[in-house]
């Protein structure tokens, strides 16, 4: 056993540079793929990983001293360090339940697919930290492994049933195919992004009169349009490369940096808006010829069936609208911080990582700019409520796998991390009761794999009708 262990400690700690393009190689070369192809692919893709970090790494090693400075001008007297997602994953894979996590993971993972509860095979094993985070939090509080293993399992197949449903949404958005996102720290945000949706619409809806002014309305809007587009302070506004350099100057300049650091983090923040979109293609090159091997061969072997790669939501930081939120956000939750009632939560070490709180609510929003950004807010106040919440528990955790903060004026340490709100509930069930918690992951584990099923068969069903009792000579080419 303790061999195993050490294997899969071994695999995890290769990160996902290795991991992942490991992955994408050998699920090409199962779907026979070409093995050129797929080893290419699987590499191509771990550069694109390298270059989109490479990207990120603009905003901690430039806007990041920024971030600090707003910080300390806020003055802000709370109890609880952010330590941010790498210090969490660290943490979650020094337990016992995070050295068995990876197989534990990938044996739920061929079960539902086999069972055809799911269409998303998730190779982004690095991110399975999240699911350990979940799991270690119930062992702490029963003192029970099995317990902390059937919580992670039930925040697993929640992700998996959420990529299932949105990857349609998510490839349309992105414009990558044949991929999802099961990514352990993206619930909170399908939720808020799918409440708000409706909200956004609903409000659209209220404020619009009748088709035929609309249509009148869209007239004008057209021209407006058109005018707006010769419009020079127009063409600068819609540039990413002119918004990073603006927002990066303007941020600067409030963090009281001198003009030439202004100017220094401006051109650092316009290499981000410009390098991060390419850094994205890199990896779809990589990923399109397993997607499409993939398909084939489901395509084939079932009609109307497919297996869809779960990927890290790194994918959609290329949008303009992720790309925007990643700079804006930042001096959004230092005020937050400063503003929200009951959070206890220092921003430090998860202000860099702002832009990823935006990507799944880019999918949500269909990339709209100013819905994504506001519903990121209110992400963002729920996040630092949770984890101000919860600081108790993961310094327990941390504490007991021997991890040690630079902070050393705090006694307690959180993060404003998406992985809290799934791990919320099973916390508090498990912590009311064995039998609540136990009840909760069977009721989420069962429930969500019967709905799951009972979906993908009437899509199938639907499929073969249509398929059916389509004219052939629509399949026909002239």
């Amino acid at each position: 056993m303790e061999a195993i262990s050490q294997i899969f400690s071994f695999i995890s700690g290769l990160g996902k540079y290795v991991m992942i393009p490991l992955m994408v190689s050998l699920i090409g070369i199962a779907f026979k793929c070409n093995p050129n192809k797929a080893i290419k692919g699987g590499i191509t893709v771990g550069i694109g990983l390298f270059g989109l970090d490479l990207a990120l790494s603009l905003v901690s090693n430039y806007l990041g001293p920024v971030a600090t400075a707003l910080v300390d001008q806020a003055h802000l007297s709370l109890d609880v360090v952010d330590v941010g997602w790498t210090a969490l994953s660290g943490i979650a894979y020094a337990t016992e339940i995070g050295a068995l996590i990876i197989p534990f993971c990938l044996m739920v993972n061929i079960i539902m697919l086999s069972l055809g509860a799911t269409k998303t095979m998730d190779i982004d094993i690095w991110n399975f930290w999240h699911y350990a985070l979940t799991g270690s939090l119930i062992y702490l509080v029963t003192k029970n492994i099995l317990f902390g293993f059937l919580a992670a399992a039930a925040h697993f197949v929640i992700m998996l049933t959420i990529a299932d449903r949105t990857a349609k949404q998510t490839q349309d958005t992105i414009g990558v195919p044949g991929v999802s996102i099961p990514h352990g720290g993206t619930l909170g945000g399908w939720v808020i992004g799918y409440v708000m949706e409706k909200v956004y619409n609903f409000f659209e809806s209220k404020f619009s009169k009748g088709d035929k002014k609309e249509k009148k309305i869209d007239a004008e809007k057209a021209k407006k349009a058109k005018k707006l587009q010769k419009n020079p302070l127009a063409v600068v506004f819609r540039d990413p490369v002119y918004v990073g350099l603006i927002l990066g100057v303007v941020l600067a300049l409030i963090g009281r940096q001198d003009i030439k650091t202004a100017l220094v983090t401006g051109m650092a923040m316009a290499a981000l808006l410009y390098l991060t979109p390419r850094m994205v293609k890199i990896l779809m090159e990589g990923l399109l010829p397993i997607s499409n091997a993939c398909k084939a061969i489901m395509s084939k072997k079932y009609k109307g069936q497919e297996v869809y790669i779960g990927m890290d939501n790194a994918i959609i930081l290329g949008h303009p609208a992720v790309m925007i939120g990643t700079i804006v956000m930042i001096p959004v939750c230092v005020l937050l911080a400063l503003f929200l009632p009951g959070n206890r939560i220092v921003p430090l070490a998860s202000l860099a990582a702002c832009g990823y709180n935006c990507t799944v609510l880019c999918v949500m929003h269909k990339g709209k700019t100013w819905r994504t950004l506001l519903s990121c807010t209110i992400l963002l106040a729920v996040l630092m409520l949770i984890g101000s919440s919860m600081a108790e528990e993961i310094t327990s955790v941390a504490v007991a796998t021997g991890y040690g903060w630079t902070q050393t004026g705090y006694t307690l340490i959180s993060a404003i991390s998406g992985t809290l709100p799934s791990t919320f509930w099973f916390f508090h069930a498990f912590e009311l009761s064995s039998i609540a918690g136990i009840a909760l992951c069977l009721v989420v584990i069962i429930g969500l794999i019967i709905w799951n099923r009972a979906y993908f068969k009437k899509q199938i069903d639907l499929s073969t009708t249509e398929f059916k009792d389509a004219d052939a000579s629509s399949y026909t080419k002239e």
